[in-house]
């Protein structure tokens, strides 16, 4: 083997030890600095506006992940903990409609559809995050998903100096979870790729104002 081609493949390993290490390093990192915001309903403070990140929706249905996420945005809606609640949505299918069980779901459980905003187009929750604060124009924000994804979302907002808290959704044990837990030590390195590359929407659009007329639809 030539020497030439020893040091490409030290360089490469090098490189790919970086990366590893890296990884875990930003994973270590999320992990342990947002603990201490994880809140319950009663312990968090009033903000205007409540986020619910999607989820799949499965049979016209919200999937248990999803439908945990809408439950705690209802509950803190119905105890004046948020006035508005924005859904996220994935719109890179036309045949595949997640806001519309979604909107449902809300407006079932007695969500005026004054107080229902959609965002459709959402691809992951770097864009959900920065489109809620340059389309929405959102300063503060409470979050609604699973521990498991939260942590990342407040990452995000640390960066974009959004002042967020959450409210763990956690109402089940979930299918899957080891997957989640997997894909999510991935996500978090390509959210701190995001961040520090100061990648943008696909899509950025008007300014919605959350004190206009809801989207609803």
């Amino acid at each position: 083997m030539s020497k030439k081609i020893k040091y490409s493949i030290i360089i490469i390993l090098t490189i790919i030890t970086y990366i590893i290490s890296l990884m875990f390093y930003i994973n270590y990192k999320v992990e342990t600095n947002y603990l201490e915001k994880i809140k319950t309903i009663k312990e968090i403070k009033t903000n205007k506006v409540g986020l619910v990140l999607w989820a799949w929706v499965k049979n016209w249905q919200p999937s248990d992940i999803y439908k945990d996420r809408l439950t705690q945005a209802i509950n803190a809606y119905k105890n004046n903990k948020i006035k508005v609640i924005l859904i996220s949505w994935d719109n890179w299918n036309n045949q595949y409609d997640e806001i519309t069980p979604a909107k449902n779901y809300l407006y079932n459980n007695n969500v005026n559809k004054e107080d229902i905003f959609l965002d459709y187009a959402w691809f992951d929750t770097y864009d959900s995050l920065y489109r809620a604060k340059e389309i929405f124009q959102i300063k503060e924000l409470t979050i609604f998903t699973q521990e498991f994804h939260l942590k990342r979302a407040l990452y995000i907002c640390d960066w974009l100096k959004i002042d967020c808290m959450w409210v763990k959704t956690d109402l089940h044990i979930y299918k899957n979870s080891k997957y989640y837990s997997l894909r999510e030590f991935f996500s978090r390195f390509k959210a701190f790729l995001n961040i520090n590359l100061k990648s943008k929407p696909k899509f950025l659009w008007e300014k919605i104002n959350l004190n206009w007329k809801s989207n609803y639809e």
